[in-house]
């Protein structure tokens, strides 16, 4: 079974914050896939950004505020 990533490089979406990582990295899920914001500013958790991706890995990707 393969499982499909659901973003590529440049994707831009609008996603919440679900959660912060160790060292408050802001945390996003897209279609059950996980994404962490690069630039971390004064973000609070549910808020609503728009993000562009910018790495994507097989489990996960990166994303930049903009």
């Amino acid at each position: 079974m393969s499982e499909e990533i659901p973003v590529k490089i440049g994707d831009t979406l609008k996603l919440g914050v679900i959660k912060f990582g160790k060292q408050g990295t802001p945390i996003m899920i897209y279609k059950e896939f996980v994404i962490f914001l690069k630039n971390k500013k004064e973000i609070r958790l549910n808020e609503i950004i728009k993000i562009k991706i910018v790495k994507v890995c097989k489990k996960y990707a990166f994303a930049e505020l903009i």
